[in-house]
């Protein structure tokens, strides 16, 4: 793997495990041990995730 490569998935795995650090969800002993994909869909769970409404309409 190019050191660029290393290098950007090293800052990607910063980034995610430092947001994830920040609201208290895990500690680094669980984040060390997840999968940079891991992180991401934590990630997104917990800063994207809106909550969907389904209403029933009658007519």
């Amino acid at each position: 793997m190019s050191k660029m490569l290393q290098n950007a998935l090293e800052e990607q795995r910063n980034y995610y495990s430092q947001k994830l650090l920040a609201i208290g969800v895990y500690n680094t002993q669980v984040l060390r041990k997840m999968t940079l994909t891991e992180l991401k869909n934590e990630y997104n769970y917990f800063y994207h995730n809106d909550p969907q409404v389904k209403r029933n309409r009658t007519i």
